[in-house]
């Protein structure tokens, strides 16, 4: 099974750690000011680039375990990895380099005999630092 998109070590695979939704979010820096004629403004580049992902594993039935693992570990470790997705006729887009900035994981309705969630919920917070 290919991965839809990889994060450093962690592959994001439909069996497996599978990802429910992707969203972008960047700002241009436009400073303004007014003028006698009007507004002013100011081209000063490009601020912050972020992405958020939520992703979703059954661990009992798909595993995923292994991925988030590699997650916890980059976030961790504050380590820039390639942030890869999986394009046309599988070839994929290198989005550039990002930084793990948060990570936050739910567990819903334990095994009763392990302790472990039968639903596992994660969002990644991805910060691009190139």
């Amino acid at each position: 099974m290919s991965s839809l998109v990889s994060i450093g070590a962690a592959q994001l695979k439909v069996i497996g750690l599978n990802p429910q939704n992707v969203s972008l979010s960047s700002e241009a820096r436009v400073p303004g000011r007014a003028t006698y004629t009007g507004m002013d403004y100011q081209l000063t580049g490009i601020g912050e680039r972020s992405a958020r992902l939520e992703v979703l594993t059954l661990p009992f039935v798909f595993g995923g375990m292994d991925a988030l693992g590699w997650l916890q570990a980059q976030h961790l470790s504050q380590l820039p990895v390639l942030y890869l997705r999986l394009g046309a006729n599988l070839a994929a887009d290198n989005l550039g380099l990002v930084v793990i900035r948060e990570l936050y994981i739910d567990e819903d309705r334990f095994h009763p005999f392990t302790g472990r969630g039968r639903t596992l919920n994660a969002e990644v917070g991805l910060l691009f630092v190139v």
